[in-house]
């Protein structure tokens, strides 16, 4: 069968430098499938007529990209009018990415395991330059988020959960390294040094609590909690869990849990809950 004539199907693009020349061919449908990939990363579910609006293609177009996806076993339709989500095996597309390697697996059953016996959401970051990135979120299997998602959000050093458990138990070279990163943003040699003396009160607080810790000081209506996650000796992201800052929460027996499902991430064992924890 032929392409359409749209080029809605398969397009080429092709520009030419000189006689001879010609620049490296472009697959539009291949763009659009991952523009589609992206888009649904950033939600729970989402609906046809919502692709179509952000990526400017007709909806049937839509359909047919969704629904090869839905063959691959990328993409799963949850109804005719609740629209489709992305399945497990997107995480493999990742699986060559530096951070949280042979232990995501584990670590997503972690998480996914801990939601389920607290409700709250967890997530998975790793190490981007400066920040912490989220990689993994079960905000969608979670009555209690109170985001749609979190998927590549940037959790900074200083201010996050996420972060400060990174700088907190990274090694020494490692976070003078960061900090210098920080430094670097600054204005003045007083900035420079205000943040130097910030980064060591994080990561004296940090150590002492055992956790990263955010309570208050950003996004007030919410606590969050992270721990370091390693492979060997070797860190290699954070698992954190997020709670409503006025619910009545047991913080003692979550840390244990978030502490128990962090030590299985690390020895690559299913996660057991502490059994002092209820």
């Amino acid at each position: 069968m032929s392409p359409e004539p749209n080029g809605d199907a398969v397009s080429i693009i092709l520009e030419t430098e000189g006689p001879m020349t010609a620049a490296p061919k472009t697959v539009r449908s291949v763009e659009r499938t991952l523009q589609i990939l992206e888009l649904m990363n950033r939600a729970a579910v989402v609906r046809v007529q919502y692709l179509a609006e952000q990526i400017g293609l007709p909806a049937p177009t839509v359909v047919r990209l969704l629904e090869t996806l839905v063959a691959a076993g990328y993409v799963r339709k949850i109804g005719r009018q609740a629209g489709y989500c992305v399945t497990e095996k997107v995480a493999a597309l990742g699986a060559g990415h530096h951070g949280l390697p042979q232990v995501f697996d584990v670590a997503r059953e972690a998480a996914e395991d801990l939601t389920r016996r607290t409700l709250w959401p967890t997530a998975l970051a790793t190490l981007d330059v400066d920040a912490l990135v989220i990689r993994f979120s079960t905000i969608p299997m979670s009555p209690l988020s109170h985001y749609q998602s979190t998927i590549n959000r940037r959790m900074t050093l200083l201010d996050y959960a996420h972060g400060r458990a990174y700088l907190g138990f990274c090694p020494t070279e490692e976070r003078q390294h960061l900090v210098a990163l920080l430094q670097q943003t600054a204005g003045s040699v007083e900035e420079a040094r205000a943040i130097g003396e910030r980064a060591q009160s994080v990561v004296a607080l940090t150590r002492a609590s055992g956790f990263g810790e955010r309570t208050g000081n950003i996004q007030p209506e919410t606590h969050s909690l992270a721990l370091p996650l390693r492979m060997g000796a070797k860190l290699v992201g954070t698992l954190g869990i997020t709670y409503f800052a006025k619910a009545k929460v047991d913080v003692s027996a979550l840390k244990s849990d978030l502490r128990a499902a962090a030590e299985a991430c690390t020895s690559g064992t299913a996660y057991r809950a502490p059994a002092s924890s209820g």
